[in-house]
C-alpha cells in the first residue's frame, strides 16, 4: 500500500538511481573536463551531491560527517570557480563515490525504520521544513544535477542515459545492479 513514507522513499530512490545512471559508462578522462568556463565539471557536480547528502544525514543522526571538512568545502555551494579549477580535488573520484554509497546506505536504512509520522516532523537544521520537505528537496537536487551530468556528457561526446528511469522498484533494482556491476569493473580507472 502506498503512503507518504513509501512514496517519498521511492522518489528519493528514483532520483538516486538517475544520478548514478548518469555516470554509467563515463570516460574517466571526462570527470574533470569542463565544457564551458562557467560550468562545473562532472566530478564537482557529483561531489556536490555527495556532500549535500552527507550534510542532511549528519543532521538526521547527529553523527559526524562521512566526508572531511576539506572535501565538504571543495564541493559545497559557494566555493569559487578558481578554488575548484585551480586546486586539486581533495579526494579521488573513486573514494568520493564510495563515500557517497556509504551515506546513501545509511540514509535509506534510517528512512526504512522511521514511522510514517516522522515524515511530518520538523527536520533538524532546516527551519520551517519537515522530513518530507527535506527529502523532496534532496530528490530534486539529485535529479537536477543528474540532468547536468547527462548534458555535459553529451557535450563531451560520451553520452550516457538521457531519460528518467527507475520509477518502478523492479526496474530500479535492475538498473542499480547493472550500475554496481559497471562500477566494480571501472572503479580502478577512476
Amino acid at each position: 500500500m502506498k503512503n507518504v513514507k513509501s512514496t517519498t522513499i521511492n522518489l528519493l530512490s528514483t532520483s538516486e538511481c538517475n544520478l548514478l545512471m548518469s555516470m554509467k559508462g563515463l570516460d574517466p578522462d571526462n570527470i574533470y573536463r569542463q565544457v564551458q568556463p562557467q560550468l562545473n565539471h562532472i566530478g564537482w557536480i557529483f561531489g556536490h551531491c555527495a556532500v549535500h547528502f552527507d550534510w542532511v544525514l549528519s543532521f538526521m543522526t547527529n553523527d559526524a560527517r562521512v566526508f572531511s571538512e576539506e572535501v565538504c568545502h571543495y564541493y559545497r555551494y559557494g566555493t569559487t570557480k578558481s578554488e575548484i579549477l585551480n586546486g586539486v580535488p581533495p579526494i579521488s573520484f573513486s573514494d568520493l563515490v564510495s563515500g557517497y554509497l556509504r551515506v546513501s546506505r545509511s540514509f535509506f536504512s534510517i528512512l526504512s525504520k522511521l514511522e510514517e509520522s516522522a515524515f511530518h516532523e520538523d527536520f533538524p537544521g532546516e527551519p520551517r521544513e519537515d522530513m518530507l520537505e527535506t527529502i523532496l528537496r534532496v530528490s530534486l537536487h539529485l535529479m537536477g544535477h543528474a540532468g547536468q551530468i547527462v548534458l555535459i556528457r553529451q557535450a563531451l561526446g560520451n553520452p550516457g542515459p538521457s531519460f528518467v528511469s527507475g520509477v518502478k522498484k523492479e526496474t530500479r533494482e535492475q538498473l542499480l545492479a547493472d550500475w554496481h556491476d559497471w562500477w566494480k569493473s571501472a572503479i580502478e580507472d577512476f
